[in-house]
């Protein structure tokens, strides 16, 4: 039975793999392209509303869409998908409306002690917080029941436009960071009633069928859940505020900057599992029981670890070279930001295995309190450092508060369910990762900043550590069958 479900979860991972990839992969076009077009100050703004309506985003939705994951095979197995479609998407256009009005009214009232280059940028961030928020949380319905393909057919569309559009009004019409947002509201807005509609294939979403009851439990699970994303937006965006106050804007664009690249790369394998994994064991536990769950935990940090490890290794080693090849020339000094954000990101995704014991019996209120206090650590860490020691501060400090996070999570879910770490499987993998960047430390010691040398790092690290991998035994083999069998049917089409 663990094997079905290993299987299944890693047909949806590699269904939910271009989810990342894409983004990842447009980076390549839109970071050098935005770096070039858009100068660090007019960078730095962008992300400040963007920090901002993404906090709004995370009071709107946070509670709703944890919410869906949570109770979808619930009222699946009680026969009240009516009652759930209708609650999801009339909470959701409620709450996303109402945040919206609240900041459009809260940005009017502060307008005349707001800098012009960023209240310029407004009108077209709410519009598009309207119409991705909306998108964002109605997707939760198709991860939830486990609908891989069509969630991915989305997500990739809107990647798609997004790119096209904010690429040619940066690029082509000259609209700086504003056309970004313009962008991210154009592929949101046309793929929204598609969307809709797929919430409207689970059942009826007439206003008549909205549940109070299933409303209030959504309330009592999902709103700890949200003051939970509002201290994890505190750990991810809230040192742009301090950078923007206690040093400058264009410090703001370059950390900002090389953050997103950092997590992006990082996301391209971290997100496809995490996706996976929330879905799937609810639904075994729901359905199996906590035993088969844990057993899935397990499997789980092996293949997270196998697939992240490596990754962070390799950033490590060809942080300055990546930098040089896909960013301005301004951008560049803040290479080493690189590698910090990966393990930062690297940790998180563990946090979210962690912490599965407490979401699945439904212990919300530890997963806020827990995300309140490596938030608090971290501000505190920024309130003290960042003024000597600028954006680079910033990002040590991110990192440790994603250890910390990732340490009271773990020892706060152990009464739930407890996490049986595969460590022998870790060292091994451990151990082929850090040999792989040896090799690369040394055999590119004197590389140069170049698209090919760059490509030339990445081949050589990705078959250094495939043959390792294989050697020390960390892949068994029932896997290694299996892998065998999937390089045969690839061929094979």
């Amino acid at each position: 039975m663990l094997k079905d479900v290993l299987k299944g979860a890693g047909r949806d991972a590699l269904t939910y793999f271009p989810v990342r990839f894409l983004p990842a992969l447009t980076s390549v076009i839109t970071v050098p392209v935005f770096t070039h077009f858009i100068d660090p100050t007019d960078y730095g703004f962008f992300y400040l509303v963007s920090a901002a309506t993404s906090l709004t985003t995370t009071l709107a939705t946070g509670w709703i869409s944890p919410s869906v994951i949570r109770y979808y095979w619930a009222c699946e197995k009680d026969g009240r998908q009516d009652s759930f479609t209708a609650t999801t998407l009339w909470l959701a256009l409620a709450s996303v409306g109402g945040a919206a009005l609240v900041l459009a009214l809260g940005v009017l009232a502060a307008s005349s002690r707001l800098d012009p280059g960023l209240t310029r940028l407004v009108p077209a961030a709410l519009a598009a917080f309207l119409a991705s928020s909306l998108v964002t949380v109605l997707q939760q319905v198709q991860r939830a029941a486990n609908r891989a393909k069509p969630y991915a057919r989305i997500a990739n569309t809107v990647t798609a436009v997004v790119t096209v559009v904010s690429v040619s009004l940066v690029w082509k019409f000259g609209f700086g960071a504003i056309g970004i947002l313009l962008g991210t509201l154009t592929g949101n807005a046309l793929v929204l009633p598609v969307v809709i509609a797929r919430v409207r294939g689970e059942g009826s979403i007439a206003p008549r069928h909205v549940e109070r009851g299933l409303a209030t439990e959504y309330a009592s699970y999902g709103l700890p859940i949200m003051l939970a994303n509002v201290s994890s937006w505190a750990l991810v965006l809230s040192d742009r505020y301090i950078l923007g106050a206690l040093r400058n804007a264009a410090e703001v664009g370059l950390y900002a900057v090389t953050y997103g690249l950092g997590e992006k790369i990082m996301q391209l394998v971290v997100t496809p599992l995490i996706l996976t994994m929330g879905p799937v064991m609810i639904q075994t536990f729901e359905k199996q029981g906590q035993e088969l769950a844990q057993q899935v935990q397990t499997q789980f940090t092996r293949y997270y670890l196998m697939v992240t490890l490596p990754l962070l290794f390799g950033m490590h080693a060809v942080a300055q070279e990546f930098m040089a090849v896909f960013t301005g020339e301004d951008y560049q000094s803040a290479y080493p930001v690189l590698g910090i954000v990966a393990a930062g990101v690297l940790c998180y995704g563990l946090t979210q295995i962690a912490g599965t014991g407490v979401a699945l019996h439904k212990k919300s209120q530890i997963i806020m309190t827990n995300t309140m206090m490596a938030a608090a650590f971290q501000i505190t860490a920024n309130l003290l450092l960042v003024p000597r020691f600028g954006y680079k501060a910033a990002a040590w400090n991110t990192l440790a508060s994603y250890v910390l996070l990732l340490t009271v999570t773990w020892w706060r879910s152990r009464p739930y369910m407890s996490w049986d770490l595969p460590w022998v499987d870790i060292v091994r993998i451990g151990a082929a990762a850090a040999v792989m960047w040896g090799v690369l430390t040394l055999a590119f010691r004197d590389a140069t900043g170049s698209v090919w040398m760059l490509l030339g790092q990445v081949g050589v690290g990705a078959a250094v550590y495939g043959v390792l991998i294989f050697a020390v035994g960390a892949i068994r083999a029932d896997e290694r069958e299996a892998v065998g069998g999937f390089i045969r049917r690839a061929l094979k089409r």
